[in-house]
């Protein structure tokens, strides 16, 4: 019996579900890369203390962006390193992998996908929309004739779904998630404070201050940065209350692709969603007040996933163990 693998190559991070293990690696997608060499000099979470911090010989990125591959060849080395780290591929070793994407991605960016899985050290890929392996991973009914709806809001990007029979009856993907959330966080204290900060400076202020309601108040935060109007290191304190002005204009997108998806449904099926609300998973789910936000401009009751970040590899693990849950087959091509 072949080996099987989860594996969500995510934008902020990349998970593997393996069949003895479950969830084995939770690691950031980033590498360095020495420009000299060719050889891969750190990974995940130190790779990605080096971004923007390094010499001109080292080469530190982000390989996977909005949930595609930009850097095929540095996703391929980063991919095939964790399967070795934990002893998934080896000589005699090549896994068949089921592998998240984005819904609807065009056949460029899925053979991009599925060759970088095959250079990582894969024998068989499959794909399956990462909307659907969330939906299964919160614990939805996928299979069921009655309809549910999710939020999947990941790092890069955002999905929303509705899901019945073991088939996505409708959805839509948004390019505004936590990366589009802090480069407002960004755009902001440059406008407002003339404060210029960097990616993980605007994400330690999202996460640690950021809320999506105005009766939610999570005090301020010391940053250091520099001030764009005389070049010299700054420090300030940023609000709460900032922070929530300069993401809710992005998180106003995320409400109107709730509406949208509603409005493709049949009648029966937005009955069912009406009836059992909507389910918010991913990275930026657990961001104080946004439940609340979603319902009050959407009308939907909205439940927060058990294990949001997760939602996704464990809905990928579901689906190995019951294939069945996805109403067609699942493709997998050999290498």
């Amino acid at each position: 019996m072949a080996y099987m693998v989860g594996l969500d190559m995510g934008t902020t991070y990349t998970r593997i579900w393996t069949q003895d293990g479950g969830v084995v690696l939770r690691c950031p997608s980033a590498a360095a890369i020495d420009s000299e060499t060719h050889k891969l000099v750190a990974l995940g979470a130190k790779a990605k203390e080096m971004l923007g911090k390094t010499p001109q010989d080292i080469l530190a990125y982000r390989p996977i962006r909005e949930g595609l591959v930009s850097e095929f060849e540095v996703a391929a080395r980063m991919l095939r390193a964790m399967f070795r780290n934990k002893q998934i591929t080896s000589t005699f070793n090549r896994p068949v992998v089921l592998l998240a994407t984005p819904y609807r991605i065009n056949q460029v960016h899925q053979l991009a996908a599925e060759n970088t899985v095959f250079e990582g050290g894969a024998r068989a890929v499959a794909q399956v929309p990462a909307v659907f392996a969330a939906a299964a991973g919160a614990g939805l009914r996928v299979s069921s004739p009655r309809g549910s709806m999710i939020l999947n809001m990941g790092g890069g990007i955002s999905e929303i779904a509705v899901i019945s029979s073991g088939g996505i009856i409708a959805a839509h993907s948004i390019k505004v998630a936590g990366e589009r959330l802090d480069s407002a966080v960004i755009s902001y204290l440059k406008q407002r404070r003339n404060l210029i900060v960097g990616d993980a400076t605007a994400e330690d202020l999202r996460v640690s201050i950021g809320s999506c309601d105005k009766s939610i108040d999570r005090g301020s935060m010391k940053v250091y940065g520099r001030n764009a109007r005389t070049g010299l290191a700054s420090c300030q304190e940023i609000y709460s209350a900032e922070i929530r002005e300069a993401i809710t204009p992005t998180l106003t997108a995320i409400m109107k692709g709730v509406a949208a998806v509603l409005e493709d449904v049949p009648p029966e099926i937005a009955s069912d969603v009406y009836d059992f609300g909507l389910m918010l998973s991913g990275g930026c789910a657990h961001m104080p007040g946004l439940a609340d936000a979603i319902r009050k401009a959407t009308g939907l009751r909205v439940t927060v996933a058990r294990n949001p970040r997760d939602c996704v590899i464990n809905g990928l693990g579901r689906l190995i163990q019951h294939p069945e849950l996805w109403g067609g087959a699942l493709e997998y091509r050999l290498k």
